[in-house]
């Protein structure tokens, strides 16, 4: 009996890395033009949320969506409050639960699984199936920023807390080839990650909130305010430390930066992808919505880069 030789089942593991996330789109249209498509697509945090919208067969609206987002249009979609994190998230998870119209993991155009970490526990857990908008608000709970999700009877909070870039998942969905994109290679400085933090400025105290902008008759507090220095195209390159007391914001974006390598370094030393992209975004915080061109634009180029390896790889010419 001959047996006809099974097509390659790729897997697109979208790594965690907030604002940064936007540079999924740019990669996922790199690989779509150059005909590689996934079977598979896995992810955590904001690419649970980019993979989910992926496998709606949304991207396009999302594309569209994120490049029309301003700083102070991002900031209107921010539900402040005192308990359970900084930000509600509400506002946001209903936009996108207006995509979904309440559809099923089942559902998606392709096999999809999201990474959350249980909250009391420790424990990574992987969101395969239940309603796509529960799995993708959990997956992007950053602890102290959005309030946890209550799923199963465990406190769920952002799996990037204990998988950033999960490889394992698609190993699990039982892919031939993963593809990987770590947006967090290059946040910190030194060869080893042992060198300082190359901080992002915010605005001094005396930089007051754009005109005009205000929440409840009163103007934003100074700490949410853009750097008015940094331009849109700056995603690339740090800037220099600077020597100022950080911000609350940029205290806990530098925080986030720091977990995100560590973990990640670790967790891809055990699980290691056939591919590994990393978009050059050590210039963009985590907290930098508005700033989606640059990043989609970047991650367009990182992909590009690796183009000969993924056709070498997969039989292409």
């Amino acid at each position: 009996m001959i047996r006809t030789p099974r097509r390659t089942r790729i897997g697109l593991v979208l790594g965690g890395g907030a604002a940064r996330g936007w540079a999924h789109i740019g990669a996922l249209r790199a690989l779509q033009e150059a005909g590689i498509k996934p079977d598979i697509i896995c992810g955590t945090s904001i690419g649970a949320l980019v993979g989910a919208v992926y496998a709606n067969g949304d991207l396009d609206w999302l594309e569209q969506w994120v490049l029309r987002l301003t700083w102070q249009s991002t900031i209107r979609l921010l539900d402040l409050r005192v308990s359970g994190g900084l930000l509600g998230g509400k506002k946001v998870i209903q936009l996108f639960a207006a995509r979904f119209n309440e559809r099923e993991i089942s559902e998606l155009q392709l096999p999809y699984a999201a990474v959350a970490t249980e909250l009391d526990t420790g424990r990574e857990t992987w969101l395969q199936e239940g309603s796509v908008v529960e799995a993708v608000r959990a997956s992007i709970a950053i602890p102290g920023l959005f309030t946890p999700v209550w799923h199963d009877g465990y406190w769920l909070v952002d799996g990037g807390l204990s998988n950033p870039v999960p490889v394992s998942i698609a190993r699990a969905m039982r892919a031939d080839f993963v593809i990987a994109i770590d947006l967090n290679s290059d946040l910190l400085s030194g060869r080893d990650f042992g060198g300082p933090i190359h901080a992002l400025p915010l605005p001094e105290e005396n930089v007051p909130p754009p005109a005009g902008l205000r929440r409840n008759g009163k103007p934003w507090p100074r700490w949410l305010a853009p750097d008015p220095e940094r331009t849109s195209d700056d995603v690339r390159v740090p800037p220099a430390p600077s020597a100022r007391v950080p911000s609350i914001l940029s205290s806990i974006a530098q925080s986030i930066d720091i977990m995100q390598v560590r973990i990640t370094r670790s967790r891809l030393a055990g699980d290691p992808a056939d591919i590994l992209i990393q978009p050059r975004l050590g210039g963009m915080s985590v907290f930098d919505f508005h700033r989606a061109a640059p990043a989609i634009a970047e991650g367009r180029a990182a992909v590009e880069r690796m183009l000969p390896a993924i056709r070498e790889h997969l039989g292409h010419e």
